[in-house]
């Protein structure tokens, strides 16, 4: 052993210990960033040890994380790697045997698992992962090995979490907000913290100030006790809402003046401002959940008079996104930052609630 082979084993532990803070990122570009630069170490590490092909299949990973943080394109970028991934293949072949399809597999399935839903990215970084292994063990890339080991722990307690949460779904309730005291406060509070980037967080204030103009506004999600998410939906102005639809940018700005009461015999409009769920709880199954009870609620208010003559939302998180595709939103367009504005209009809505 010399000491290129040490050099490679701490190349390997300070570029996973980047990969691993990336995940304490709420901003995107900056979680890029550090992957990046972990991508970058890991390559490092396999040219270190001569291993060409971890080395190849690591600088087409440090390509596609450059081209994620420059284009949000994932499924178009994943399907212009491929051929690189089977020159690759042909090349690897020939100057390390079968061992080297591992890592060009493992690139393959975790570049096509990132266009998928997280249940399945998260399945498919187990797979990657153990492939990974096995390739790191026959090049003695040790320290490689251990942190994709820890990867694959850590996947499958994501896993068992999540559909732990899945199977007891039944046990959700969904509770009308009549007054926001101070825990429930926190609880929004804690909610958004963990869900959104610091520009799209309302303080304690501005929620009691929107909240004693429409009172309807917030329903909670509750699992028996304990708040796990909430629903915020405001009844804004005409104005308001054609403005949101005309905006360029990201219109986070709500004031007071562009809230209003729901009415019967009148034309409703709503603005859907949060699906806030806490993170274990976020599957295709919450969002059917949510879907149902927002499709009753429309319902009942229709029985009662209540005529809603379109509906928005600004998804600035994937589990908005979800919830808005589930419940057949349309997507009118993507803002600079990368949120999406997605609209029920009133032909939609009419469809919706029948």
């Amino acid at each position: 052993m010399d000491i290129f082979f040490f050099l490679a084993q701490i190349s390997a532990v300070v570029g996973w210990m980047f990969l691993i803070l990336s995940y304490y990122r709420d901003d995107i570009k900056k979680l890029l960033k550090m992957q990046i630069v972990a991508c970058a170490l890991e390559t490092l590490s396999y040219l270190l040890l001569g291993a060409w092909a971890g080395l190849f299949a690591c600088l087409l990973d440090l390509a596609k994380a450059i081209l994620y943080y420059k284009v949000d394109r994932k499924e178009i970028i994943f399907y212009a790697t491929l051929p690189f991934y089977v020159v690759l293949a042909v090349f690897a072949l020939q100057s390390e045997g079968w061992i080297s399809l591992l890592p060009t597999i493992g690139g393959i399935i975790d570049g096509f698992v990132l266009t998928r839903n997280k249940t399945v990215a998260t399945v498919g970084s187990i797979v990657a992962s153990s492939l990974w292994v096995i390739y790191d063990i026959v090049v003695m890339a040790y320290a490689a090995a251990v942190s994709d080991s820890i990867l694959i722990i850590s996947n499958f307690f994501v896993l068992f979490l999540g559909y732990s949460r899945i199977l007891h779904i039944n046990r959700l309730h969904i509770i009308k907000c009549y007054y926001l005291t101070k825990s429930i406060s926190a609880n929004i509070v804690r909610l958004d913290k963990d869900n959104y980037s610091e520009q799209y967080l309302w303080n304690i204030d501005k929620q009691k100030t929107i909240f004693k103009i429409n009172p309807d506004s917030i329903v909670l999600i509750r699992d028996k006790k304990h708040t796990v998410g909430y629903i915020n939906y405001l009844t804004i102005t005409e104005d308001c809402y054609e403005r949101i639809k005309r905006a360029q940018t990201f219109y986070k700005d709500i004031r007071p003046e562009d809230i209003t009461t729901m009415r019967r015999r009148r034309r409703n409009y709503l603005l859907l401002e949060s699906i806030c769920v806490s993170k274990s709880y976020e599957s295709q199954k919450m969002a059917d959940f949510i879907n149902r009870h927002f499709r009753n609620f429309l319902r009942n208010k229709h029985r009662l008079g209540y005529n809603f003559y379109g509906i928005e939302s600004i998804a600035v998180s994937d589990f908005e996104k979800l919830f808005l595709e589930t419940a057949d939103f349309a997507n009118v367009k993507t803002y600079r930052e990368g949120e999406i504005l997605f609209e029920l209009d009133d032909i939609a809505v009419a469809k919706y609630i029948r």
